[in-house]
Parts: C-alpha cells; structure tokens; sequence
C-alpha cells in the first residue's frame, strides 16, 4: 500500500489547502493520503477559527482519506516540536511520502539547511543583538521563510525514516491580506471579521468564527488574579514574562493593543500567543515534564481507504485511539480542558462536546 503524508492547520480550510491536496496526490499517486493535523489551536498560538471537526470534514470531502490529530502539547510549541512530532505520527503510519509547501521550493537547498548544526552561542548574540529567534535563525541559515522553516523541520525529522520528502510551490504570502481564489489563511480570517463575502477562496462556510480576542476578557481575569509565583508555573512562562503580560493587561483594554504592546524583540507574537493558550488552559510546566512518551494516535476521521490503513496497521506497537476515552490518561486531561475552553466560546458547547468525547467522522 502507497501512503502519502501531509501535515495540515486549515485555519480555515481554503482552495490553497485543496491544491495542496491535489498536487499530492498528482505527484505521488497514492493508495491513501493522510493528514496530520493540529486541532482547536495552531502553532502561532491562535484558536483556530473552525473547530477540529470542521477541519476533518472539509480534508475528507477534498480528497484526504485518513485525518490523525496532532496533540495540542504538541501544536502549541515551536516548529521544530510541531514538525517532529508530526512527522512521527506519519512514520507510525508507515508514510512513504510526505508532501509540504515551501517558498524556496529546493529540496537539495532545505536539505542543506536540515543538516546545518545551529550555533547556539551565535544565535543568542544575534537575539541580544535585537533579533528574535525566527528572525536570528533565519540569519544563520541565509533567509528562511515561514514553510521553508517547517519544511526544514520536516526533512530534520524524516532523515532517519524512509520517507521520502516532496516539495511544491506556496502560491501565496503567509501574510498577504488580499482575497482571491487562492489566499491566505490570514486574508481569509480577516475578510471573516470583517463579514466579507470568502466563497470564491474557500469551498467552505464558517458559520461561528472563533478568534484569540473573544477569549480576551478571560486571560486578563486570570493576568489580575494571578500571582507571579502561580504564573511562573505555567508552561512556557520563561525569563519574568509573567511581570509584564500582567502590566499590560492592567494598561489595554483590547486583544491587539495588549498583544501589540507585549510582541518585542525579544517576545515574538507566536511566543506570546502560545503562553496565552497555556495560560488559560491550565498548562503547568510540571504536567508537560511529567507527560508519558506519546504511544497513542487519535484518528479524527477517515473513508473506505483511510479504513483499509487503519486495519493494517492494528498489529503495530501504537495505539490508534478512535474514541476519546481511551486517550491516555494524561493527554487526555490536557485535551479535555482545551477542549472545554475552546468551546466555552461557541454557542452550543455541549454540543460541540458530544463531538469530542464520541467516535471519529466516518464517511
């Protein structure tokens, strides 16, 4: 059985994810296509703007056959953790290929960056030099850009693997805020925002957006109510940044103000986002060092062929988990309570629950 592998956000599903997804098939032919995706959070530290399931359906209606969900302990880090531990997910399935989007769209030149040794001592001259770590990496490997630094955490991951790494042309800027039929997810969310009409960028509807500013309201409560001790202790919560982000929150009255503020040279936005999601979610720096390694894969959906993978695959050593229940004891007390307070934004949340704790989407 040929299996191909890509590793997916959709935040929010669009027609570039669709061409992702056809040039992957087109260029390895496979007998099943899997995607790993992040699920009700993503790893620039945003909520997504539809929910895991919405994402599942909208990968199985557009040529995807099996949908695994990366762990949000995973999501919500930086990319090298993201891309490893997504990677992982795919080898269990015995992947053949993996497919990813990259600006450079050289595979040997990426390989040669993946084989680069970082100088740490350098990259933090650079960053007290006023760079932030994407920005002092990129300066130690010549210029990398968003996908082409995924892809280099791709090709780090697969190199003791026998997965094959295929690259394709990203067709957009990550950061254009233009709408045609092939935009951004940036340029898609803000169109959202603003009640624009996205049918001709997305084969999609998004009937309840979700953003980071709704939860706005609920981090500054725990910013105020919060000692320094107590924030000290959540994941990610490094070098006194606690001080600050409680500052601020006192100072600024909305999301982007208090973001805008707090994002420097030394804080990235996606740094400063992603503590947010730990903050608010409980995340402790104790429950992530004592996490168990990760021998589970949750399936979110899948078709006939995505079946015929899975019934292959029963014999092997990891658990491919179909019901929520049966997700490790302490994975799935990190994803219940992000899932509580993702939905907790939503109009029905015991509906979107039911979701969660039942069987995966089958089509």
């Amino acid at each position: 059985m040929k299996v191909t592998g890509i590793v997916v956000e959709y935040n929010p599903f669009h027609n570039g994810h669709k061409y992702h997804i056809d040039k992957a098939r087109e260029l390895t032919d496979p007998d099943v296509l899997v995607a790993v995706c992040s699920g009700n959070y993503n790893q620039r530290g945003d909520i997504s703007i539809i929910d895991k399931f919405q994402k599942t359906e909208a990968a199985l209606n557009n040529g995807v056959d099996l949908v695994l969900e990366l762990p949000y302990i995973f999501t919500l880090q930086n990319a090298y953790v993201f891309g490893k531990n997504a990677i992982d997910i795919l080898n269990k399935c015995l992947v053949d290929t993996i497919v990813f989007g990259s600006e450079t769209n050289n595979i040997d030149e990426l390989k040669k960056y993946a084989e680069l040794e970082v100088d740490v001592t350098r990259l933090k001259e650079l960053m007290h030099d006023g760079n932030s770590y994407p920005k002092a990496y990129g300066l130690l490997s010549s210029c990398l850009y968003p996908n082409d630094i995924l892809a280099v955490t791709y090709l780090k991951a697969i190199k003791d693997t026998d997965i094959k790494p295929v690259s394709i042309q990203r067709t957009n800027d990550y950061h254009d805020e233009n709408l045609d039929i092939i935009s951004s997810a940036t340029a898609i969310r803000k169109a959202v925002k603003e009640n624009k009409d996205i049918s001709k960028a997305t084969p999609i509807t998004i009937e309840e957006p979700l953003f980071n500013e709704m939860l706005y309201p609920y981090i500054r409560n725990i910013l105020f109510a919060s000692s320094r001790k107590d924030l000290s202790d959540i994941f990610m919560m490094d070098e006194g940044i606690e001080g600050m982000l409680k500052e601020n929150a006192i100072k600024y009255d909305t999301y982007d103000e208090f973001l805008d503020k707090s994002v420097s040279r030394r804080y990235t936005r996606s740094r400063i986002q992603r503590i947010l999601m730990h903050m608010i979610n409980q995340i402790k720096k104790e429950d992530v060092k004592n996490l168990p390694e990760c021998d589970y894969v949750r399936v979110l959906g899948f078709n006939e062929k995505g079946r015929n993978l899975l019934k292959s695959l029963k014999d092997s050593d990891t658990k491919f988990v179909t019901q929520f229940k049966n997700i490790p004891e302490a994975y799935k007390d990190i994803e219940y309570k992000s899932s509580l307070v993702y939905s907790s934004l939503m109009k029905n949340q015991k509906e979107y629950m039911k979701k969660e704790l039942k069987g995966p989407i089958i089509k």
